[in-house]
């Protein structure tokens, strides 16, 4: 009822129901707080009432029973791209991109030098095997009797603190969903419903027939008996997000259910109390089935994933899963050749997968626990019939789902590629505009008065000539409404403004080339180059630079299946047959070299003859990453891949007409107070990272769109 009650007044109120995570968040700490205690005191007390022999057949029938677990998940992940349609994908620059890959210390991980660090930074794996050690250290040791009485009374306690707080499930269940349910858009579960719906319906299949359905058939339990014991579980995990807070939970209820099927044995308590935190340690079903992402990643940029990548999946797959599966999911996607950008796509599943995710981890738990220790204790059973009978059934419930899921794909998900309309009608950020007009590119030059600097003509005459490159996004190009629009588009309004003066802009056709725009500064044509000119020595003679407004990051636009190839300097050294495109600009190309030492340069006038060159002629080319990322977004099958260790950042700056410090000063001033005031980063964000670029409607609900009870 809490849940139903919750997401309906998340529905009904909207937005405002987000107040309530604080609610939520308060119930988690609670029952979180004794969770950590609980797993040392069972793992412990559990351990230290076998013997060596039940240790032994304990390590090698648990980790038997999990290498099965992880085959019938990695089965779900074989099957799900069956029901999956076709689409592409793009995106924007990434302030990602120039982060360094974070790397699982599974040292730190696993092996805690000092327990009471990884017990205050909830290091769980180091935690248990701490408990793991201990407890199997007490095992030979004599009169071990009163301590693990003690161990227990202590369990009995924590698990009486987690009874009481479970008393309020139904009130933080209903915090938790209502907040969920009022801020989640509508657009949000669109974008990527396919691998939603498809993830929540395999989810399902496994938390609700396929583990409790093999509980069933290899042991007297009944399907239906471990779904009842098990739901109130189920249910918390689900609304919590954790199924970590109902460990405690998931032990009572394994217990009570051996008990009433009169399969308990004088070891059993202990074999369920060692079995279930230990199970925290190593990879749960559901982290296995999140590699089901990777197969959607392959299918949703146009790049399946073949019969032969498979294996390599299933054994890199659930091996980078022992660590956290954010840290895990890029290198996948770099694994497996597929668009780094698509991890942000994971990050926003994550909202609804994360719940069905917790459904699938809490019955892997009680799964393992009931499956080992039935196994321990002589409960098992193999009858042939009745593992056919469930193989065929799960079988026939697979593809049912798949099929649905293909037909109602096939009416309901618009497959045509728009992101790239978002770059092109992306309009100016800033409300205030300064007048302005477009000039033809034959415009006469304006000439000054004897004696008159530039800043003086420019203020006398209440006009900024603009000189800049047509297509040059995110700095300079026409929306698809036919606007002039960019982030050096804004940056000139907003110098303008603070002038008070009208805009005239000037279009000059050039790409990397800079000696026609110089000309232009130095013969009166305009007062100022824009379109995110890099800063170098070789045009200083020609134009003079402002000082710079941003920093870019050098880096190389690639297909996307060969990113592998160019995540690394290394890698990209090693290959003396790469051919890499590089703006033609004396200036860098006489740097190529120590940017690319080995590769075969050569010069393009524009990014253009690099996208629309016949297929081998370049294997990349090498820009800033912050332009790269617009075409990118328009050419969805490139992506811009910075590698590690990074290139020295380039400056951008503006281009000045040489001999006007009066002009340069000016300019430099302005700069320095835009950026120290936000506006430069501001524009950057939503320019080059398309931060805001995607206009945000409020959230619907009933009292705003049906009640129409405020705005």
């Amino acid at each position: 009822m809490g849940l139903f009650f919750g997401i309906a007044a998340g529905l009904f109120f909207g937005e405002s129901m987000g107040a309530l995570k604080l609610v939520g968040d308060v119930f988690i700490r609670l029952l979180q707080m004794t969770v950590v205690p609980y797993v040392i005191v069972s793992l412990i007390a559990g351990l230290g009432r076998l013997d060596y022999q039940n240790a032994i057949r304990l390590g090698a029938w648990g980790g038997g029973l999990l290498v099965v677990l992880w085959g019938f998940a990695f089965g779900m992940v074989v099957v799900m791209p069956l029901a999956f349609p076709s689409i592409e994908t793009g995106s924007f620059f990434s302030t990602s991109l120039i982060e360094q890959d974070r790397q699982v210390d599974f040292i730190q991980l696993y092996i805690p030098s000092n327990f009471f660090y990884a017990l205050s930074n909830n290091i769980v794996p180091a935690v248990v095997v701490f408990s793991l050690a201990v407890g199997i250290a007490l095992i030979g040791v004599d009169r071990k009797a009163a301590l693990l009485e003690s161990l227990d009374t202590l369990g009995r306690a924590m698990l009486r603190v987690t009874d009481f707080v479970v008393r309020f499930t139904p009130y933080g269940v209903f915090a938790i969903s209502a907040a969920a349910a009022g801020t989640m858009t509508i657009e949000e579960f669109a974008r990527v419903q396919v691998y939603v719906l498809c993830y929540v319906a395999f989810a399902l299949i496994s938390a609700l027939w396929l583990l409790p359905g093999l509980v069933s058939a290899l042991t007297p339990l009944r399907h239906g008996d471990v779904l009842k014991v098990s739901r109130d579980c189920l249910l918390t995990a689900f609304a919590t997000g954790s199924t970590f807070v109902v460990i405690p939970l998931i032990a009572e209820h394994c217990k009570a259910l051996l008990g009433d099927a009169d399969l308990t044995r004088e070891e059993s308590d202990s074999l369920v109390d060692v079995i279930i935190p230990t199970s925290f340690s190593f990879p749960h079903s559901a982290k296995v089935l999140s590699l089901s992402f990777i197969v959607f990643a392959g299918w949703f940029s146009g790049s399946p994933l073949s019969a032969s990548e498979y294996p390599t999946l299933a054994v890199s797959g659930v091996a980078s899963v022992f660590g956290s599966i954010s840290v895990a999911m890029p290198f996948l996607l770099d694994l497996m050749k597929l668009p780094q950008d698509l991890f942000q796509l994971f990050l926003a599943t994550g909202v609804v997968n994360a719940r069905f995710g917790t459904l699938v981890e809490a019955m892997h738990v009680l799964t393992l626990t009931l499956l080992g220790t039935c196994a321990l204790t002589g409960s098992i059973r193999i009858e042939f019939w009745r593992l056919l009978r469930f193989v065929s059934t799960t079988g026939l419930l697979i593809a049912l789902v798949v099929v649905g899921a293909r037909a109602f794909f096939s009416v309901s998900v618009d497959t045509v590629y728009r992101k790239d309309q978002i770059a092109l009608n992306m309009g100016l950020l800033l409300s205030d505009r300064a007048p302005s007009k477009l000039l033809s590119e034959q415009s006469p030059p304006r000439s000054a008065s004897e004696g008159q600097s530039r800043l003086d003509m420019v203020v006398s005459s209440g006009v900024l000539r603009v000189c800049y490159a047509p297509r040059r996004p995110p700095f300079t190009h026409t929306n698809g409404r036919g606007e002039l629009v960019g982030l050096d588009i804004e940056l000139m309004n907003s110098l303008a403004l603070g002038l008070d003066l009208v805009l005239e802009y000037v279009p000059v056709v050039a790409e990397f080339g800079r000696s026609t725009i110089a000309d232009r500064l130095n013969e009166g044509h305009c007062d100022i180059g824009v379109s995110g000119w890099l800063l170098n020595m070789s045009h200083l003679a020609k134009a003079t630079f402002s000082r710079p407004y941003l920093q870019a990051t050098p880096a190389f636009l690639v297909e996307d299946h060969r990113r592998q190839e160019f995540r690394t300097r290394e890698r990209v050294d090693a290959n003396p047959d790469l051919r890499i495109a590089f703006p033609n600009d004396p200036y860098y190309l006489r740097r190529a070299k120590e940017f690319v030492p080995n590769a075969q340069v050569i010069p393009v006038d524009d990014v253009r003859s690099f996208l629309e060159a016949e297929a081998g002629e370049y294997d990349a080319l090498f820009f800033p990453g912050e332009k790269l990322g617009a075409y990118s977004l328009m050419n969805p099958r490139f992506g811009v891949v910075v590698p590690a260790p990074g290139f020295q950042a380039i400056p951008i700056g503006f281009l000045l007409p040489l001999g006007e410090p009066d002009w340069r000063a000016t300019i430099d001033a302005w700069v320095e107070l835009k950026t120290s005031d936000g506006t430069t980063k501001r524009l950057f964000d939503y320019w080059a990272l398309g931060k805001q670029a995607e206009v945000r409607r409020p959230r619907w609900s009933v009292v705003r769109d049906v009640l129409h009870w405020r705005e």
